[in-house]
């Protein structure tokens, strides 16, 4: 596998910069552009297996590590910007749909206009995907758009932005982390970590907490930025800027961000209500990272089909 690190001003400023990553398929016939977007606490490179298998089918691959994550933490760590934090501003977050945007532009000089582009999202990174899907200036870049392991609507978002919004900005939010994350376990037997929701995988559990840009406690403004978009998402202007492109869900019955399906089923029932095409496909009984699940293969085969029928129709 071939990977190629870029690096361009991030749309916060501040001299902050933004890591990129190309991966490039040696297959003659090459179908098109996936860009992935990460989940929080995590980074680019622990898609790597995925994107193997995506590179043999012939996609290039691309993606970027958002603000407070993994090579680009690494960039800006000595200017003041740790961990789980998206920069300072009441919309720092609109930014990094910005940032999202700019890394599919450096895809575009790298790999060519010709091709088709498509847009993946894994959990945080489907809320990414979702906004920039119910955003009109940006929607149009994309092909097709599979969003894996995604929220539901959430009654509470209003009251965990105040509670997030009342200690220091750059502070890890422990209290909003034990409230957000505190029950994610609780239909875990025989638990082990406090990771469990994960994955069924003790193995693939066990390599996230060993990883040192894995597991970290968003600040308590990071959490407001997610809470912020997670709010545009489920708001009424965003489902009514739903474009006419084909769109995937991809979810396990166990997996408490999605409301053990749930809540994935009520996104998909709203956006049929608008009169939207929605593919979608439940694994069963795994958690949230079906990329590290036993079923990963049927995943990949399943983002690589769904991906060169839209391109392809």
């Amino acid at each position: 596998m071939n990977r190629e690190d870029i690096v361009f001003d991030a749309a916060i400023g501040g001299g902050n910069k933004i890591r990129g990553y190309f991966y490039p398929s040696d297959n003659a016939d090459i179908k098109g552009v996936i860009q992935i977007c990460h989940g929080m606490a995590e980074g680019i490179h622990r898609y790597e297996e995925m994107i193997e298998v995506l590179n043999s089918r012939g996609w290039h691959v691309c993606g970027m590590d958002m603000l407070g994550h993994g090579g680009t933490y690494e960039l800006n760590k000595d200017n003041d910007m740790p961990k789980g934090y998206f920069g300072e501003g009441k919309f720092a977050i609109i930014k990094t749909l910005a940032d999202i945007m700019k890394m599919h532009e450096e895809a575009v000089k790298r790999f060519g206009e010709d091709l088709k582009y498509v847009l993946f999202g894994h959990s945080m990174g489907s809320f990414v995907a979702r906004a920039i899907f119910s955003t009109p200036q940006y929607s149009s870049s994309f092909d097709a758009y599979l969003i894996a392991s995604t929220a539901g609507p959430n009654g509470a978002l209003s009251f965990a932005k105040a509670l997030s919004s009342m200690k220091g900005k750059k502070k890890e939010g422990k209290f909003i982390s034990a409230l957000a994350f505190g029950g994610y376990n609780k239909k875990v037997k025989n638990k082990r970590t406090v990771y469990d929701w994960i994955s069924t995988d003790d193995k693939e559990v066990d390599r996230y907490i060993a990883d040192p840009m894995c597991g970290f406690a968003f600040t308590n403004k990071g959490f407001y930025d997610m809470f912020t978009l997670m709010e545009f998402i489920q708001s009424d202007r965003a489902y009514d800027n739903l474009p006419d492109k084909p769109v995937m869900f991809t979810y396990g019955e166990e997996d408490p961000v999605g409301s053990y399906g749930n809540g994935v089923r009520k996104v998909i029932r709203r956006m049929e209500d608008k009169g939207l095409k929605v593919e979608s496909r439940s694994y069963g009984p795994f958690r949230h990272e079906i990329q590290n699940e036993p079923v990963r293969s049927e995943f990949f085969d399943d983002v690589d089909d769904f991906f060169t029928k839209a391109v392809s129709s």
